[in-house]
């Protein structure tokens, strides 16, 4: 008999994470490295050595060695052995573009840093919406990894999967990306601005609710039929719901359909009118009226923006 999933695996299965292109690289100071914005999340870990971080208009941030950064929206940003390192792109440096490599940077004679660097995507979470109640990912994002934690070990496992084509690849490269995104989640804890939606899921009444909306967004739930999935009355349903996310369940039913939406609008070929049918609201009004509030623009607008970050 199979075992049923719980809720933060069936969580991580629906964003289908996925890898797409890591090197493993020592550089010697002085070093910069440039990376231009992305619709994937950029991730760098620092198995020895120290680097900065400069993302503009947001100061500086030193990661020390056993550190892994994680910029969930892909914002352009430098890494530099020092504030005042000269940086070259990203693609002129290491990218090499048949997948993973690792490579040497010894120009100079100063202090070593060895930095593991690479994007992602998971369904991906880039796409969720801004919003005040419910909160988003972090900008930025500092785990620590030390040498031999499960972080580092899938860190260094899924470099030396992309790096060379070998039988099994594919799926071995998609558990892993799984097993490092519910690391990267079951250490988001202390992160208070995460999607408050997150803490649900560790709720064994609240998570099948999180679950049914996420699964069928097209569905017009209402507040009894969900109460009634937590197998609660709807007044205390409606209560703790609130108390644990942060908003009531109907709004977060729209802000998915609207995450959804984002999604489609890049990567799809449907109009806003059969997007807007598609996720569940009734009309292309109520639709933009929803996504304006969640995206600070119209959808076409919001196409129109992520386009411009393709590389």
């Amino acid at each position: 008999m199979q075992k049923k999933l719980d809720p933060l695996s069936q969580f991580v299965h629906l964003l289908s994470p996925s890898s797409e292109i890591f090197t493993h690289v020592t550089l010697s100071a002085p070093w910069g490295i440039e990376a231009d914005q992305l619709k994937s999340a950029y991730v760098a870990y620092l198995p020895a050595g120290t680097c900065v971080l400069e993302l503009e208009g947001r100061g500086s941030v030193t990661l020390s060695a056993g550190q892994m950064l994680i910029l969930p929206y892909g914002h352009a940003h430098c890494i530099k052995s020092d504030i005042y390192a000269k940086c070259v792109k990203v693609n002129e440096l290491f990218y090499d573009k048949n997948g993973a490599s690792e490579q040497q940077h010894n120009a100079s004679n100063g202090d070593s840093c060895e930095l593991v660097y690479g994007t992602f995507s998971f369904a991906p979470m880039q796409h969720w919406g801004k919003d005040a109640l419910i909160g988003s990912l972090p900008e930025l994002i500092v785990l620590n990894a030390p040498s031999g934690s499960r972080l580092a070990q899938l860190l260094t496992w899924l470099y030396q999967e992309n790096s060379q084509p070998q039988a099994g690849q594919s799926l071995a490269i998609e558990y892993l990306m799984q097993l490092l995104l519910i690391e990267m989640l079951r250490n988001l804890d202390h992160f208070t601005h995460q999607p408050s939606w997150m803490f649900a899921l560790q709720d064994t009444r609240l998570a099948p609710v999180i679950l049914a909306i996420q699964q069928q967004f097209c569905r017009d739930w209402t507040v009894d039929e969900l109460a009634s999935l937590a197998a609660m009355s709807r007044s205390v349903f409606a209560e703790k719901f609130k108390t644990t996310t942060g908003t009531s369940p109907l709004l977060f039913l729209r802000q998915w359909r609207c995450f959804i939406a984002a999604q489609w609008l890049v990567n799809e070929r449907f109009t806003v009118a059969q997007i807007a049918h598609k996720v569940g609201f009734q009309s292309v009004d109520v639709f933009i009226r929803n996504f304006r509030q969640f995206h600070d623009c119209t959808p076409k607008q919001y196409a129109t923006r992520v386009a411009k970050t393709d590389p």
